[in-house]
């Protein structure tokens, strides 16, 4: 059987009807995508069939991502060269419940348990500090070049650090969900979770708000109306339309280097970044961790325990101020 197009848009679906996010699902689909193109360089063929994916092709792909270099729009690069054994697993793991559709839809003969899988945890985990945060938010301030640009990224930045939302959610916010203090998010595996916003986010709505009320700059048109919070203002393309996630990891990133690089903040400033310093400015804060579980929306306070590390890191700091 040939693994064709069709094949993986089955894949796809299945993972839909299951209630996988839309980006683990993009994840999976490509991590698949690229092992099924290992086999076709390595062995020169044009589609690869079923009886081609052996435990032998697994373990060589396994090897080659062991050599693969840390890309640079990860949060690990220039800390090691290599991709992290966490994120070779996530890719095997793609692997190995892609061949478990295969064998339930399909009878194929390959057994995905055989496929050694470890769990990894990391220990580390970036967060920035209240005057790195100020410092991050001055600065997109004063690099945009338009007032409503350095609005909206402004309280981008502002709900992403306070509210623990993840980016797809934040896009798809509309102004009344600010406006109201509060909104229900439907977050991974279609779970909700109430979602608190500050009054700093407020405010910096209705400053962004009125600046949409003008003729936006270049073309002097004038804004289309939409409750969507995070529209394009580039009346040349996608105008008032919710921009695009990788826009805005685009420009995170860009006034993240340039910070870097200025010598301002010695940490690379991503989505993961702010949301953990969220959590963790709640821990720091004397929040009850059953409270900060609710809040992050996780099932299992394991996982909002493995944020309390952070504060052991500052344990040393903290003896010695009250001991001298």
């Amino acid at each position: 059987m040939k693994i064709t197009n069709e094949i993986l848009r089955e894949y796809k679906n299945r993972l839909i009807n299951k209630n996988f996010s839309t980006n683990t699902i993009q994840n999976y689909t490509w991590d698949i995508e690229k092992f099924l193109n290992f086999i076709k360089n390595r062995n020169g063929l044009g589609i690869v069939s079923e009886n081609e994916i052996t435990m032998k092709e697994i373990e060589s792909y396994k090897t080659v991502l062991q050599k693969t270099k840390t890309p640079h729009n990860s949060i690990y690069y220039t800390k090691q060269p290599t991709i992290s054994p966490s994120t070779i697993q996530t890719k095997i793991i793609a692997i190995k419940s892609f061949l478990k559709f295969l064998n339930i839809i399909y009878d194929t003969w390959i057994d995905s348990k055989k496929i050694e899988t470890k769990k990894y945890t990391s220990n580390y985990i970036e967060t920035i500090t209240q005057n790195e945060f100020d410092i991050f938010f001055k600065w997109i301030g004063e690099r945009e070049k338009y007032k409503i640009n350095s609005l909206r990224s402004q309280l981008f930045i502002n709900i992403w650090y306070t509210s623990w939302l993840r980016i797809s959610e934040i896009l798809g916010l509309k102004r009344q969900d600010i406006e109201k203090w509060e909104a229900r998010i439907i977050g991974k595996w279609n779970k909700p979770r109430r979602v608190f916003f500050t009054k700093s986010s407020q405010e910096l709505l209705k400053e962004y708000m009125y600046e949409r009320e003008q003729p936006i700059p270049r073309t002097w048109y004038t804004e289309i109306q939409t409750n969507n919070v995070f529209i394009s203002h580039n009346s040349w393309y996608d105008y008032w339309n919710i921009i695009k996630k990788e826009t805005y990891c685009a420009i995170i990133k860009k006034y993240s280097d340039e910070m870097n690089e200025q010598g301002l903040i010695d940490k690379r400033i991503t989505a993961h970044c702010l949301r953990h310093s969220y959590a963790t400015r709640l821990l720091e804060a004397g929040m009850n961790i059953r409270e900060i579980q609710e809040l992050l929306g996780h099932s299992d306070i394991q996982t909002t325990e493995h944020y309390c590390h952070v504060l052991q890191s500052n344990l040393k700091q903290k003896v010695n101020e009250i001991f001298y």
